[in-house]
């Protein structure tokens, strides 16, 4: 694989959104959860995995948990030979979610080569047909799909989740897409059935798409398509089957029971349903600001070989397929994202290495396409800053576990709402049993949780006063609240709204106040101080009357 300093940074990117929002959200909890289980217990004792306590409403696949956990092995063992015991839970899920990202990170700059590579033939043989003048240039197409990649929010700041949608499933797309561009449209066909019956079943329309417009443009006969789209979903149906009824003591294949519960049963439409044209007029200009990588494609098209044909009509193949199912979220289709690229990418190369600068409004073009990488990633940089406050549930047990540390506390158990779980409270954030002794309760069912009430010495919860806390009479008389936690909750204008017309809507002066007089860091430190609204949405409570000598 080629390497470049784009790559590096590529990768340097996705670690910093990493580092940035290390906790995770309910979406990403059960791969989370189980390649805890998995590091914890190996997979071959699973009495003690989390999902046999909360199974959810369907099984999921554990092959993504199971080969990431593997993956994290070797650096848990050298861990293990320079310090003299594990790392913390807290550093071994940023591990895992760096090796998520790292299997992201690799298919976008294996995706990036190709294209690179199918350009650099196509370049080779024309070169030695026609006269160099009258060819174009795209030596900086791979360059250009990760600058805009870069500046891409929802594919840097998601590809170290544990989303199932980010754990082996978009990798694996993404060299499906590849080897497309390397002429291998067999093993494209193969790859995406595979990925769609063990990972994802929304892939199916994606490797539907392949195998069609392969066929459609004479790459494959039909019955190539149909027999290698078969052989993967085989390949792929005994290799769920096998390892996910192991792990689920039932026999199931996860992705087909999903399709029935989600899609057949309608489940999925109870989360919301919005127009077939969503995900054109909403989620991809959601994605793509500025536009200029959507305002590229058609141009990019125009321009495409008819291996880049057959990825991206793939690409707009799945998103319309699933226009059709009521429910919608962006991440059902953010395996077409990195082929709307390819071709913002093909556009962009060709503007910028083959287009004359004879008119005014070339120089426009030109300055347009690095001007928008630039705004696109400064607007991903501001997104970035927002979301890493959507994670109170992990910033209030860290808050707990260092007073527990702080203070030498050990033997307690503390209960956590299902708030605070469903906003970073992940098994890799508790402390070690065998060290402080703290039980971690997360018990749902009320009846079961009254019973239990009386042996919590704290709670980590959304009730905002001990009067609002359940199962007791005068519970401000039992209760002392020590910590809250707050959260990203809106924008106050009136700090900019102030300042514009304290500079009566001038420009100049506008400009010159913040550049000069302010100096844009003071500005934007200000701007966020007094323009981000955080309240207060979890609390801490420690039980009155116990002996504190204990506590």
């Amino acid at each position: 694989m080629r390497w470049s300093v784009l790559d590096t940074v590529l990768l340097a990117v996705i670690s910093f959104h990493l580092i940035q929002a290390p906790f995770t959200k309910v979406e990403e909890s059960f791969n989370i959860q189980a390649i805890h289980d998995i590091l914890t217990y190996s997979v071959f004792d699973i009495s003690q995995y989390d999902h046999l306590k909360f199974p959810g409403v369907v099984p999921r696949t554990f092959i993504g948990a199971v080969v990431t956990a593997m993956l994290a092995r070797p650096y848990l063992y050298f861990s293990s030979l320079i310090q003299d015991s594990r790392p913390t839970s807290i550093d071994v899920q940023l591990v895992v979610r760096a090796i998520v990202g790292l299997t992201n990170g690799l298919s976008f700059i294996y995706l990036k080569n190709c294209l690179q590579d199918m350009f650099d033939e196509i370049t080779k043989k024309e070169k030695e047909k026609n006269d160099e003048e009258d060819i174009c240039i795209y030596d900086s197409v791979g360059s250009w799909f990760l600058l805009f990649l870069i500046g891409s929010f929802h594919l840097m700041f998601y590809s170290t989740r544990t989303l199932p949608n980010f754990v082996m499933t978009l990798p694996l797309t993404n060299v499906a897409l590849g080897w497309i561009l390397l002429g291998r449209y067999n093993a494209a066909v193969f790859l995406s059935a595979f990925v769609a019956i063990v990972f994802r079943l929304e892939v199916s329309a994606l490797s539907a798409g392949i195998a069609l417009f392969s066929v459609i443009f004479k790459k494959i006969t039909l019955f190539g398509a149909i027999k290698y789209g078969i052989f993967g979903l085989g390949l792929g149906s005994i290799i769920s089957i096998t390892v996910d009824s192991y792990f689920w003591r039932e026999w199931c294949l996860p992705e087909v029971d999903g399709f029935l519960f989600n899609v057949v049963a309608g489940h999925a439409s109870k989360w919301g349903i919005e127009p077939a044209t969503a995900y054109f007029t909403h989620y991809l200009r959601m994605m793509f600001m500025p536009p200029t990588v959507l305002l590229l494609n058609y141009f990019g098209y125009k321009l495409a070989p008819t291996k880049l044909r057959i990825v991206t009509l793939a690409s707009f193949f799945h998103i319309i397929v699933l226009s059709f199912q009521p429910h919608k979220e962006w991440r059902f289709i953010i395996y077409a994202i990195p082929s709307i690229l390819l071709l913002g990418a093909t556009g962009a190369a060709h503007l910028w290495e083959n287009m004359r600068i004879k008119k005014i409004t070339n120089v426009l073009f030109l300055t347009i396409l690095p001007l928008s990488i630039v705004i696109s990633f400064l607007i991903s940089m501001g997104f970035l800053y927002i979301s890493r406050m959507n994670y109170p549930g992990g910033e209030a047990l860290t808050s707990f576990n260092d007073m527990i540390i702080d203070k030498n506390i050990t033997n307690v158990t503390v209960h956590v709402s299902i708030p605070p779980c469903m906003t970073g409270v992940t098994l890799f954030g508790e402390l070690d049993y065998d060290i402080y002794g703290v039980n971690y309760d997360k018990t749902e069912n009320a009846t079961v949780l009254q019973k239990m009430w009386p042996s919590f010495d704290f709670l980590i919860t959304h009730e905002p006063t001990a009067a609002q806390l359940p199962f007791e009479n005068m519970t401000t008389n039992r209760w002392e609240l020590i910590s809250t936690t707050k959260m990203f909750t809106g924008f106050d204008p009136t700090y900019i709204t102030n300042f514009i017309l304290q500079e009566k809507v001038n420009v100049l002066s506008l400009l010159k106040q913040i550049i000069f007089d302010k100096t844009p860091a003071v500005f934007l430190k200000e701007l966020t101080t007094n323009s981000i609204v955080k309240n207060d949405v979890f609390f801490i409570y420690k039980r009155i009357g116990q002996n504190e000598e204990q506590l």
